[in-house]
Protein backbone atom coordinates (compact mmCIF):
# COMPACT_ATOMS: atom_id res chain seq x y z
CA UNK A 1 0.00 0.00 0.00
CA UNK A 2 0.85 3.62 -0.85
CA UNK A 3 2.36 5.82 2.31
CA UNK A 4 0.40 8.34 3.50
CA UNK A 5 1.43 11.68 2.85
CA UNK A 6 -1.21 13.43 4.63
CA UNK A 7 -3.94 13.18 6.61
CA UNK A 8 -6.96 12.95 4.37
CA UNK A 9 -4.17 10.18 2.97
CA UNK A 10 -4.85 7.70 5.35
CA UNK A 11 -6.29 4.43 4.71
CA UNK A 12 -9.26 2.91 6.23
CA UNK A 13 -9.46 1.09 8.94
CA UNK A 14 -9.95 -2.92 8.55
CA UNK A 15 -13.40 -4.32 10.40
CA UNK A 16 -12.33 -5.49 13.84
CA UNK A 17 -11.23 -9.03 13.27
CA UNK A 18 -10.46 -8.72 9.46
CA UNK A 19 -7.01 -9.13 7.81
CA UNK A 20 -8.72 -8.01 4.76
CA UNK A 21 -11.25 -6.15 2.97
CA UNK A 22 -14.75 -8.09 1.18
CA UNK A 23 -15.89 -6.69 -2.41
CA UNK A 24 -18.92 -7.75 -3.04
CA UNK A 25 -20.15 -7.52 -6.37
CA UNK A 26 -23.86 -7.01 -7.31
CA UNK A 27 -24.04 -7.48 -11.05
CA UNK A 28 -21.43 -9.17 -12.32
CA UNK A 29 -23.17 -9.52 -15.65
CA UNK A 30 -21.59 -6.61 -17.00
CA UNK A 31 -17.83 -7.45 -16.96
CA UNK A 32 -14.95 -9.01 -15.72
CA UNK A 33 -13.41 -7.74 -12.23
CA UNK A 34 -10.29 -6.25 -12.74
CA UNK A 35 -7.47 -7.75 -10.34
CA UNK A 36 -7.00 -5.37 -7.65
CA UNK A 37 -3.65 -5.31 -5.89
CA UNK A 38 -4.40 -5.29 -2.16
CA UNK A 39 -5.28 -8.52 0.04
CA UNK A 40 -9.26 -9.14 0.09
CA UNK A 41 -12.10 -11.50 -0.06
CA UNK A 42 -14.54 -11.19 -3.39
CA UNK A 43 -17.98 -12.83 -4.06
CA UNK A 44 -19.43 -11.86 -7.31
CA UNK A 45 -23.59 -12.13 -7.66
CA UNK A 46 -24.18 -12.27 -11.86
CA UNK A 47 -27.31 -10.62 -10.76
CA UNK A 48 -29.20 -8.81 -8.26
CA UNK A 49 -32.51 -7.66 -7.47
CA UNK A 50 -33.25 -4.74 -4.89
CA UNK A 51 -34.73 -6.99 -2.68
CA UNK A 52 -31.42 -9.15 -2.56
CA UNK A 53 -29.21 -6.46 -2.09
CA UNK A 54 -29.41 -5.89 1.61
CA UNK A 55 -28.28 -8.99 2.71
CA UNK A 56 -25.55 -9.50 0.05
CA UNK A 57 -23.77 -6.27 0.93
CA UNK A 58 -23.94 -6.97 5.14
CA UNK A 59 -20.12 -8.09 5.53
CA UNK A 60 -18.76 -6.09 2.71
CA UNK A 61 -16.46 -3.14 3.11
CA UNK A 62 -16.49 -2.67 -0.86
CA UNK A 63 -19.78 -2.87 -2.92
CA UNK A 64 -19.33 -2.65 -6.85
CA UNK A 65 -22.64 -1.86 -8.53
CA UNK A 66 -23.80 -0.76 -11.70
CA UNK A 67 -27.53 -0.44 -12.48
CA UNK A 68 -29.38 -1.77 -9.13
CA UNK A 69 -29.57 0.71 -6.13
CA UNK A 70 -28.26 0.16 -3.25
CA UNK A 71 -30.24 2.73 -0.82
CA UNK A 72 -29.73 3.63 2.95
CA UNK A 73 -31.83 1.46 4.16
CA UNK A 74 -29.26 -1.77 2.59
CA UNK A 75 -26.49 0.51 4.10
CA UNK A 76 -27.81 0.40 7.32
CA UNK A 77 -27.11 -3.50 7.26
CA UNK A 78 -24.14 -3.23 6.45
CA UNK A 79 -21.31 -1.42 9.11
CA UNK A 80 -18.47 -2.11 7.47
CA UNK A 81 -19.28 -0.88 4.23
CA UNK A 82 -16.47 2.02 3.25
CA UNK A 83 -16.94 1.97 -0.67
CA UNK A 84 -19.60 2.25 -3.24
CA UNK A 85 -17.92 1.95 -6.79
CA UNK A 86 -20.72 2.09 -9.19
CA UNK A 87 -19.27 0.16 -12.86
CA UNK A 88 -21.15 3.17 -14.71
CA UNK A 89 -21.25 6.76 -15.87
CA UNK A 90 -24.71 7.38 -14.29
CA UNK A 91 -25.03 7.08 -10.79
CA UNK A 92 -28.52 8.89 -10.23
CA UNK A 93 -30.09 6.27 -7.61
CA UNK A 94 -27.27 7.10 -6.19
CA UNK A 95 -27.80 9.18 -2.44
CA UNK A 96 -24.80 11.18 -2.40
CA UNK A 97 -25.41 13.07 0.69
CA UNK A 98 -26.66 10.36 2.91
CA UNK A 99 -23.33 8.98 1.80
CA UNK A 100 -21.17 11.34 2.61
CA UNK A 101 -22.59 11.59 6.40
CA UNK A 102 -21.85 8.02 6.91
CA UNK A 103 -18.48 8.76 5.16
CA UNK A 104 -18.80 6.09 2.70
CA UNK A 105 -16.69 6.58 -0.63
CA UNK A 106 -18.54 6.78 -3.80
CA UNK A 107 -17.05 6.30 -7.53
CA UNK A 108 -18.02 6.14 -10.80
CA UNK A 109 -16.46 5.50 -14.35
CA UNK A 110 -16.65 9.18 -15.63
CA UNK A 111 -16.62 9.53 -19.84
CA UNK A 112 -15.82 5.54 -19.41
CA UNK A 113 -18.82 4.86 -22.33
CA UNK A 114 -18.31 8.15 -24.34
CA UNK A 115 -17.66 6.84 -27.76
CA UNK A 116 -19.36 3.82 -27.69
CA UNK A 117 -22.60 6.24 -26.97
CA UNK A 118 -22.05 8.82 -29.23
CA UNK A 119 -21.65 5.67 -32.30
CA UNK A 120 -25.09 4.72 -30.98
CA UNK A 121 -26.86 7.81 -30.97
CA UNK A 122 -25.77 7.67 -34.81
CA UNK A 123 -27.28 4.05 -35.40
CA UNK A 124 -30.35 5.01 -33.84
CA UNK A 125 -30.68 7.91 -35.48
CA UNK A 126 -29.99 5.91 -38.79
CA UNK A 127 -32.53 3.22 -37.82
CA UNK A 128 -34.95 6.32 -36.68
CA UNK A 129 -35.31 7.86 -40.02
CA UNK A 130 -34.47 5.15 -42.19
CA UNK A 131 -37.62 3.18 -40.67
CA UNK A 132 -34.70 -0.16 -41.37
CA UNK A 133 -36.56 -1.95 -38.00
CA UNK A 134 -39.97 -1.47 -39.70
CA UNK A 135 -38.19 -2.20 -43.19
CA UNK A 136 -36.65 -5.78 -41.77
CA UNK A 137 -39.80 -6.64 -40.29
CA UNK A 138 -41.82 -5.99 -43.67
CA UNK A 139 -39.66 -7.82 -45.35
CA UNK A 140 -39.44 -11.19 -43.40
CA UNK A 141 -42.71 -11.32 -42.08
CA UNK A 142 -44.82 -10.21 -45.26
CA UNK A 143 -45.01 -9.89 -49.05
CA UNK A 144 -45.50 -6.54 -49.27
CA UNK A 145 -42.32 -5.95 -51.11
CA UNK A 146 -42.94 -8.36 -53.46
CA UNK A 147 -46.79 -7.43 -53.99
CA UNK A 148 -46.68 -3.73 -54.19
CA UNK A 149 -42.90 -3.67 -55.75
CA UNK A 150 -41.19 -0.96 -53.19
CA UNK A 151 -41.78 -0.49 -49.11
CA UNK A 152 -41.22 3.08 -49.65
CA UNK A 153 -44.84 4.25 -48.46
CA UNK A 154 -43.75 3.37 -45.10
CA UNK A 155 -43.12 6.80 -45.22
CA UNK A 156 -46.37 8.26 -45.89
CA UNK A 157 -45.77 11.93 -45.88
CA UNK A 158 -43.02 11.10 -48.50
CA UNK A 159 -39.29 10.85 -48.30
CA UNK A 160 -37.26 11.09 -45.20
CA UNK A 161 -34.35 14.02 -45.05
CA UNK A 162 -31.09 13.34 -45.39
CA UNK A 163 -28.12 14.64 -43.06
CA UNK A 164 -27.80 18.18 -44.62
CA UNK A 165 -31.31 18.48 -44.00
CA UNK A 166 -31.16 17.82 -40.49
CA UNK A 167 -31.46 20.12 -37.32
CA UNK A 168 -30.02 18.78 -34.68
CA UNK A 169 -31.04 19.39 -31.00
CA UNK A 170 -28.92 18.19 -28.19
CA UNK A 171 -30.06 18.64 -24.84
CA UNK A 172 -26.97 17.54 -22.26
CA UNK A 173 -23.23 19.24 -23.64
CA UNK A 174 -21.05 17.49 -21.07
CA UNK A 175 -18.37 15.25 -22.46
CA UNK A 176 -21.06 12.79 -23.94
CA UNK A 177 -23.14 16.12 -25.75
CA UNK A 178 -19.87 17.55 -27.20
CA UNK A 179 -18.80 14.12 -29.18
CA UNK A 180 -22.10 13.92 -30.49
CA UNK A 181 -21.90 17.08 -31.74
CA UNK A 182 -18.53 16.68 -33.36
CA UNK A 183 -19.93 12.69 -35.00
CA UNK A 184 -22.85 15.01 -36.09
CA UNK A 185 -20.59 17.38 -37.95
CA UNK A 186 -18.54 14.70 -39.32
CA UNK A 187 -21.76 12.77 -41.13
CA UNK A 188 -22.87 16.08 -42.64
CA UNK A 189 -25.74 17.37 -39.97
CA UNK A 190 -27.24 20.46 -41.26
CA UNK A 191 -27.32 22.87 -38.08
CA UNK A 192 -26.74 21.58 -34.72
CA UNK A 193 -28.48 23.72 -31.83
CA UNK A 194 -27.14 22.91 -28.08
CA UNK A 195 -30.16 23.77 -26.25
CA UNK A 196 -29.93 25.85 -22.83
CA UNK A 197 -31.22 24.57 -19.52
CA UNK A 198 -34.83 24.21 -19.25
CA UNK A 199 -36.32 27.25 -18.12
CA UNK A 200 -32.82 28.81 -17.48
CA UNK A 201 -33.64 32.84 -17.10
CA UNK A 202 -30.21 33.49 -18.97
CA UNK A 203 -28.93 32.15 -22.38
CA UNK A 204 -25.12 30.88 -22.44
CA UNK A 205 -22.74 31.98 -25.37
CA UNK A 206 -23.40 29.36 -27.94
CA UNK A 207 -26.66 27.63 -26.40
CA UNK A 208 -30.22 28.63 -27.61
CA UNK A 209 -33.21 28.85 -25.85
CA UNK A 210 -35.00 25.19 -25.10
CA UNK A 211 -38.08 26.12 -26.24
CA UNK A 212 -36.81 27.09 -29.69
CA UNK A 213 -34.74 23.95 -30.00
CA UNK A 214 -37.83 21.78 -29.25
CA UNK A 215 -39.49 23.90 -31.94
CA UNK A 216 -36.68 24.04 -34.28
CA UNK A 217 -34.95 20.20 -33.89
CA UNK A 218 -35.65 18.03 -36.56
CA UNK A 219 -33.87 15.79 -34.73
CA UNK A 220 -33.56 15.95 -30.80
CA UNK A 221 -30.91 14.23 -29.04
CA UNK A 222 -31.51 13.63 -24.92
CA UNK A 223 -27.91 12.96 -23.35
CA UNK A 224 -28.56 14.75 -19.75
CA UNK A 225 -27.46 13.03 -16.64
CA UNK A 226 -30.75 11.78 -14.30
CA UNK A 227 -31.56 14.22 -11.86
CA UNK A 228 -34.57 15.78 -10.15
CA UNK A 229 -34.92 18.34 -12.56
CA UNK A 230 -34.76 16.56 -15.76
CA UNK A 231 -37.47 13.89 -14.94
CA UNK A 232 -39.81 14.50 -17.52
CA UNK A 233 -37.52 16.63 -19.67
CA UNK A 234 -39.63 16.16 -22.18
CA UNK A 235 -43.28 15.83 -22.26
CA UNK A 236 -46.55 16.23 -23.73
CA UNK A 237 -45.99 20.26 -23.82
CA UNK A 238 -42.65 19.67 -26.08
CA UNK A 239 -43.81 17.12 -28.41
CA UNK A 240 -46.87 19.40 -28.96
CA UNK A 241 -44.52 22.07 -30.03
CA UNK A 242 -42.33 19.73 -31.81
CA UNK A 243 -42.18 19.43 -35.91
CA UNK A 244 -44.32 16.91 -37.74
CA UNK A 245 -41.23 15.40 -38.78
CA UNK A 246 -38.83 15.24 -35.86
CA UNK A 247 -37.55 12.61 -33.71
CA UNK A 248 -36.42 12.17 -30.66
CA UNK A 249 -33.66 10.03 -29.55
CA UNK A 250 -33.13 9.13 -25.99
CA UNK A 251 -29.60 7.52 -25.37
CA UNK A 252 -29.67 9.13 -21.62
CA UNK A 253 -31.89 7.59 -18.87
CA UNK A 254 -35.66 6.14 -18.59
CA UNK A 255 -37.94 9.21 -17.59
CA UNK A 256 -35.86 12.02 -18.68
CA UNK A 257 -38.47 11.34 -22.05
CA UNK A 258 -41.96 10.91 -20.60
CA UNK A 259 -42.82 7.62 -22.01
CA UNK A 260 -46.69 7.80 -21.77
CA UNK A 261 -46.46 11.20 -23.62
CA UNK A 262 -43.76 10.00 -25.82
CA UNK A 263 -46.06 6.77 -26.52
CA UNK A 264 -49.34 9.30 -27.49
CA UNK A 265 -47.18 11.61 -29.51
CA UNK A 266 -46.26 8.67 -31.76
CA UNK A 267 -49.38 6.86 -31.76
CA UNK A 268 -51.18 10.64 -32.78
CA UNK A 269 -48.40 11.07 -35.30
CA UNK A 270 -47.11 14.10 -33.58
CA UNK A 271 -43.42 13.55 -34.23
CA UNK A 272 -42.09 11.22 -37.22
CA UNK A 273 -40.20 8.79 -35.07
CA UNK A 274 -38.25 7.99 -31.91
CA UNK A 275 -35.33 5.89 -30.47
CA UNK A 276 -34.50 5.29 -26.80
CA UNK A 277 -31.39 2.76 -25.58
CA UNK A 278 -33.27 3.51 -21.85
CA UNK A 279 -36.68 2.92 -20.63
CA UNK A 280 -38.16 3.49 -17.40
CA UNK A 281 -38.07 0.21 -16.33
CA UNK A 282 -35.67 -2.04 -16.89
CA UNK A 283 -34.97 -4.91 -17.51
CA UNK A 284 -37.65 -4.48 -19.94
CA UNK A 285 -40.16 -6.51 -21.89
CA UNK A 286 -43.45 -7.42 -22.95
CA UNK A 287 -46.45 -4.77 -20.82
CA UNK A 288 -43.69 -3.19 -18.74
CA UNK A 289 -44.44 0.11 -19.86
CA UNK A 290 -45.68 2.63 -21.94
CA UNK A 291 -43.86 1.86 -24.74
CA UNK A 292 -43.67 -1.85 -24.83
CA UNK A 293 -47.47 -2.42 -24.73
CA UNK A 294 -48.87 -5.96 -25.04
CA UNK A 295 -50.76 -5.92 -28.36
CA UNK A 296 -51.79 -9.50 -27.30
CA UNK A 297 -54.03 -7.60 -24.48
CA UNK A 298 -55.48 -5.29 -26.72
CA UNK A 299 -53.06 -2.62 -25.85
CA UNK A 300 -52.28 -0.07 -29.02
CA UNK A 301 -49.03 -1.12 -30.97
CA UNK A 302 -46.71 1.91 -30.44
CA UNK A 303 -45.61 3.22 -33.91
CA UNK A 304 -42.39 4.55 -35.49
CA UNK A 305 -40.37 3.72 -32.38
CA UNK A 306 -36.91 1.56 -32.19
CA UNK A 307 -35.59 0.09 -28.72
CA UNK A 308 -32.07 -1.04 -27.71
CA UNK A 309 -31.70 -2.47 -24.94
CA UNK A 310 -29.36 -0.32 -22.99
CA UNK A 311 -26.43 -0.93 -25.13
CA UNK A 312 -25.52 1.94 -25.79
CA UNK A 313 -22.52 1.72 -23.68
CA UNK A 314 -21.13 -1.81 -24.67
CA UNK A 315 -18.07 -1.92 -26.67
CA UNK A 316 -14.79 -3.60 -25.91
CA UNK A 317 -13.03 -0.18 -25.36
CA UNK A 318 -15.92 0.45 -22.86
CA UNK A 319 -15.47 -2.48 -20.73
CA UNK A 320 -11.54 -1.58 -20.75
CA UNK A 321 -12.11 1.46 -19.83
CA UNK A 322 -15.09 0.69 -17.01
CA UNK A 323 -12.66 -1.97 -15.45
CA UNK A 324 -9.51 0.72 -15.56
CA UNK A 325 -11.50 3.64 -13.56
CA UNK A 326 -13.00 0.87 -11.26
CA UNK A 327 -9.74 -0.34 -10.35
CA UNK A 328 -8.18 3.09 -9.96
CA UNK A 329 -11.10 3.90 -7.50
CA UNK A 330 -11.02 0.99 -5.17
CA UNK A 331 -7.39 0.70 -5.02
CA UNK A 332 -7.30 4.77 -4.44
CA UNK A 333 -9.92 4.17 -1.45
CA UNK A 334 -7.88 1.14 -0.02
CA UNK A 335 -4.62 2.55 0.05
CA UNK A 336 -5.74 5.96 0.93
CA UNK A 337 -4.91 7.86 -2.07
CA UNK A 338 -7.93 9.10 -3.82
CA UNK A 339 -7.86 12.70 -2.31
CA UNK A 340 -4.71 14.68 -3.79
CA UNK A 341 -4.67 18.05 -2.15
CA UNK A 342 -7.16 19.63 0.76
CA UNK A 343 -9.30 20.72 -2.66
CA UNK A 344 -8.47 17.82 -4.92
CA UNK A 345 -9.29 14.51 -5.46
CA UNK A 346 -8.95 11.55 -8.28
CA UNK A 347 -11.48 12.41 -11.54
CA UNK A 348 -13.26 9.04 -10.38
CA UNK A 349 -14.52 10.55 -7.16
CA UNK A 350 -18.12 11.83 -6.43
CA UNK A 351 -18.05 11.15 -2.31
CA UNK A 352 -15.03 11.31 -0.09
CA UNK A 353 -13.64 11.95 3.44
CA UNK A 354 -17.56 13.06 4.09
CA UNK A 355 -17.77 14.90 1.10
CA UNK A 356 -19.84 15.77 -2.11
CA UNK A 357 -17.12 16.44 -4.84
CA UNK A 358 -19.21 16.13 -7.67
Amino acid sequence: MATPTAPFQTPPPLPPGKSQHHIVVLEGIHADMPPFDFPHTIAIHQRSTPAQVAERIRDATIVVACVVPVTPSDMDGAPHLGCLAVMAVGIHWVDKADCARRGVTVTKCPAGNVDAVGEHFLGLYFASRKRVVQVHHKVTTTDEWRERGTLTKLWPDGPPMGCRQEVLGIMGYGTLGKRIAQLSGAVGFGEVLISERKNASVVRDGRVKFDEVIARASVVCVCVPKEDDTVDLISEKEFKAMRRDALVINVARGGIVNEKALATALRQGRIAGAATDVLEVEPAGVGSGPLTPDVSKGEEEVPNLTISSHVAWFTQTTIETYKRLLKEGIEGWANGTLQESPDKVNRVVVVHNGKVWN
